[in-house]
């Protein structure tokens, strides 16, 4: 299968670097062929503008609007945008690994799919959930969240679990543009946990990916 992984942290030895670094071992040695954007390593430009785009209308008004100029005339995308959309469009799974900040992912993640997942490339008026122009494709979010996962629930301290806090993204954008989304895989307690624990989190997540191939445990299933 071919596998695209992303990832969002800053640093090389973060548990999501572990999570990252683990999920290119097993999804090699299994012979997927896999891709990678790591997102602060590519320097990768989150913001949406006029920039994005190698020949303009003339007014940007709306820049969804202006994707869509894009995709329909060939007109195309700058190079770091086009370059991740090849990486999109050839993918059979997209695996996303980032730390949970402020309820949701990191600012250079929102922006890979401000530019990314591009109107017309990924999505388009016509084209939603069950019709999204990304349908058959498969994603997997792999979150870190510092909290105990007792303070994530409804009695808890955040009043909401970790799959509440990331559905803006499960469903309002992956499931939006026609995605099956498998159940996130989430480590909790990442700032209190010994070296045991979070090892033994490396094995769940490597028993997991060993299996990517039958993993039928969605959230959002299309088809």
């Amino acid at each position: 299968m071919n596998i695209l992984v992303v990832s969002a942290h800053d640093d090389t030895k973060s548990f999501v670097a572990a999570l990252h670094n683990t999920a290119l071992g097993v999804l090699e040695r299994a012979q997927h062929t896999v891709v990678v954007s790591d997102l602060y390593a590519q320097q990768f430009n989150p913001v949406a503008s006029s920039i994005d785009f190698k020949t303009s209308s003339g007014t940007h008004a709306n820049y969804m609007f202006e994707q869509q100029r894009a995709v329909n005339t060939g007109s195309g995308f700058s190079p770091d945008v086009d370059g991740e959309m090849k990486k999109v469009s050839d993918a059979d799974i997209i695996i996303i690994h980032f730390p949970l900040w402020w309820g949701g992912a990191p600012a250079i993640l929102k922006g890979w799919f401000d530019r990314v997942f591009a109107m017309g490339f990924a999505w388009d008026g016509d084209n939603q959930y069950t019709k999204g122009l990304f349908t058959g494709k498969k994603v997997l979010v792999t979150v870190s969240v510092g909290d105990p996962a007792s303070f994530y629930s409804v009695d808890g301290m955040h009043g909401a679990t970790v799959e509440q806090h990331l559905y803006g993204l499960t469903h309002g954008t992956l499931a939006f543009c026609g995605m099956d989304v498998y159940k996130p895989f989430v480590v909790s307690n990442v700032t209190a946990a010994n070296q045991d624990d979070l090892e033994k989190h490396i094995e769940d997540y490597r028993d997991l990916l060993q299996s990517i191939d039958s993993y039928s445990s969605y959230i959002y299933k299309h088809a």
